[in-house]
């Protein structure tokens, strides 16, 4: 039986350091989505968002009208933040998500850079390869470095079902920049998420567009409960088959039902 962990970043150190992140969450568990699903990871959860979608599971990261920033956030120092990550000495495979992790690309740099080279909460020096995977919604332009040591890319990018142009948020504007930019990029895969037969013609568009590969594209159930995964799989997953395109399930709603911190 697989034990689950979970840190939440309440309990870590208040480093006086300049070089902070806002964090979420740490934890350990397993990566619910794409090609790495099944695979035992710990989770580094950023806060804050530059989008605001209604299906979003994760609004506690970003959505201060119903939910604390005080409570929800804490801004840990990237060497504790290091620590914490390395108290899971098992796990060699890391997912940074949001929220939006990009908005906080600068010092995800140096934590990567951290990480990927030392070991050990005793200062030791040990090489350790990191697996590094990013799942971001694409509108943030990747800077060189951080290209530079993340293995993968989870671009998820948001069709009209997201409803943020109703927020005044023009996601047109934003992947114009930026898009083209992941799709250049041989390890990023772009994942979509379905909630509605209309939402394939917004696919469609994204990938005509934009030119992404269908090799790297990955549809997925808009679901928050095991029932609603598994009404949408069927239909979603037929599509997939006759466009040869990917599916895949999502796991910490078809285990956990998206309980937090799974």
């Amino acid at each position: 039986m697989t034990t689950f962990f979970i840190l939440y970043i309440a309990g870590m150190g208040n480093n006086t350091s300049q070089s902070k992140l806002k964090i979420s969450e740490l934890f350990c568990s397993v990566q619910g989505e794409g090609p790495h699903a099944g695979t035992p990871c710990v989770f580094l959860r950023l806060a804050t968002c530059n989008l605001k979608c209604s299906w979003c599971d994760t609004k506690y990261t970003w959505d201060w009208e119903n939910y604390d920033f005080k409570k929800e956030v804490k801004e840990t120092s990237i060497e504790d933040v290091r620590r914490k990550i390395l108290e899971f000495p098992d796990i060699s495979h890391i997912v940074i998500t949001g929220g939006e992790p990009l908005l906080q690309q600068t010092k995800l740099v140096s934590l990567l850079r951290l990480i990927k080279q030392k070991k050990g909460n005793k200062g030791e020096e040990k090489s350790h390869r990191w697996y590094v995977e990013v799942e971001t919604n694409g509108t943030v332009s990747p800077l060189k470095e951080i290209i530079d040591l993340v293995d993968q890319w989870n671009i998820s990018p948001k069709t009209a079902n997201s409803f943020n142009n109703e927020h005044g948020i023009n996601l047109e504007n934003l992947y114009r920049k930026s898009l083209s930019i992941y799709r250049d990029l041989e390890n990023a895969f772009f994942k979509f998420v379905i909630d509605k037969h209309d939402d394939f013609e917004d696919m469609e568009y994204y990938m005509q567009k934009y030119d992404l590969p269908k090799e790297r594209l990955i549809l997925m159930p808009q679901a928050t409960t095991k029932e609603k995964l598994l009404e949408k799989s069927g239909w979603i997953n037929e599509y997939a088959k006759k466009n040869s395109i990917t599916f895949s399930t999502r796991l910490q709603v078809l285990l956990w039902n998206n309980v937090r911190g799974k």
